[in-house]
């Protein structure tokens, strides 16, 4: 693909992220995006012969690696002197990631799209939970496996996740903040410190 082309197939993704976001994946013609995107008719499907499913698929599939990816970053290096810090550290990072831009973008279009995405894009998305917990569950009998079992890193691998599902979801879907009110790192530093006691 040639440079030219590469961008407007990523003009493509970026406009119909924008209007899966206002707008909702069906109320979202293939003509509004070609309109805002500023393309003949016939490239969108050019580029995605399967029209707004596939650009469905591809803005789903972004966010999930780039989640992934982002985990694996961050959970390198976890230290027991400072695994608190760490595991605040990946926090930050995630809310950073969904709380912002983009990654925003791609959190609500999975929310508000929930019933409209295939059985595929949801394995995509339990597999990306499921693989930032196991990375973290790794990290943590990585550097605490003379204290403890496999199967006990694993448990506050979840708890963990589930802490930062809970307060992602709070924010993010019920209360519509994109930035983290005061007290909340406090919180999770606290959860945190509360779940390390059980090393």
């Amino acid at each position: 693909m040639t440079k030219k082309s590469d961008q407007q197939r990523q003009k493509i993704i970026a406009v119909s992220r924008e209007l899966f976001t206002q707008k909702g994946y069906t109320e979202t013609t293939t003509r509004e995006i070609n309109d805002r995107a500023g393309i003949a008719e016939g490239l969108l499907y050019y580029y995605f012969p399967k029209g707004k499913r596939q650009l469905l698929d591809t803005i789903v599939r972004e966010g999930v690696d780039d989640r992934v990816r982002i985990a694996k970053n961050m959970t390198v290096g976890w230290t027991r002197e400072t695994i608190e810090q760490d595991v605040v550290g990946l926090f930050e990072k995630m809310w950073q990631l969904l709380g912002d831009g983009i990654g925003y973008q791609e959190f609500i279009i999975t929310i508000r799209n929930r019933a409209m995405l295939s059985d595929e894009q949801s394995a995509w998305l339990v597999q990306s939970f499921e693989s930032v917990q196991q990375l973290v569950a790794d990290s943590l009998f990585e550097i605490t496996s003379a204290e403890i079992t496999k199967e006990r890193t694993h448990q506050l691998a979840m708890a963990i996740m589930a802490t930062f599902q809970k307060v992602i979801f709070d924010e993010l879907l019920i209360r519509n903040r994109q930035e983290l009110p005061a007290g909340t790192h406090a919180f999770i530093s606290g959860q945190v410190h509360l779940l390390m006691q059980l090393i």
